[in-house]
């Protein structure tokens, strides 16, 4: 009886075998994609590396607490703002998956900017927003691996545009309180 209880656990355990190394396989693939995706957590952040590029033609009020990329949202006086002609340009320490960009622009007075977006990636650009935004804006873009994001303002005369030149419906500059950039999980329902 014994025997037969052996073989019966040895051949168990050898047709088990294959699942238990495909799930330790499926561990180590979600573990990676976690890593590529930046934890699924902010990766526009200061102290995760990342930089603004175009700091040399960009402004901070409130010197470096100015920048976008600091945690204290809730200090509106502070933002990071670019002007008349120029873009913000923001890099990743490192190339991410990612699928979301979350921007606070400046609002005290529910104004309107007009921008671009574009996604930096091996030396080229792509274009994934072009219209007005205003207040607390989340642009939702296709699945893709991104080292850096430029955002750049501009009004439209007669369909060619001009960079920069309206800024928003209030001066003429771009003002960013925060930024930040995440893969967000989609629920298929």
């Amino acid at each position: 009886m014994s025997s037969k209880l052996l073989k019966l656990l040895t051949m168990l355990l050898i047709f088990n075998m294959p699942v238990i190394s495909k799930q330790k396989c499926l561990t180590k693939q979600t573990k990676i994609k976690s890593i590529i995706r930046g934890h699924y957590q902010n990766v526009l952040h200061q102290y995760k590396g990342a930089r603004i590029s175009s700091k040399i033609t960009n402004g901070f009020l409130g010197v470096n607490n100015g920048s976008c990329l600091r945690d204290s949202i809730y200090t509106l006086s502070t933002y990071t703002w670019s002007p008349t002609g120029y873009s913000i340009t923001l890099d990743l320490l490192q190339k991410y998956e990612l699928n979301s960009l979350k921007i606070w622009f400046q609002d005290g007075d529910n104004r309107f900017y007009r921008i671009r977006i574009y996604i930096i990636f091996e030396n080229s650009e792509t274009q994934i927003y072009d219209n007005f935004a205003q207040s607390v804006f989340t642009i939702k873009f296709s699945d893709q691996m991104v080292k850096g994001f430029r955002i750049q303002q501009y009004l439209q005369l007669n369909k060619l545009p001009i960079l920069s030149v309206a800024g928003n419906t209030y001066n003429p500059y771009l003002h960013f309180i925060k930024v930040e950039a995440y893969y967000q999980l989609q629920m298929n329902i």
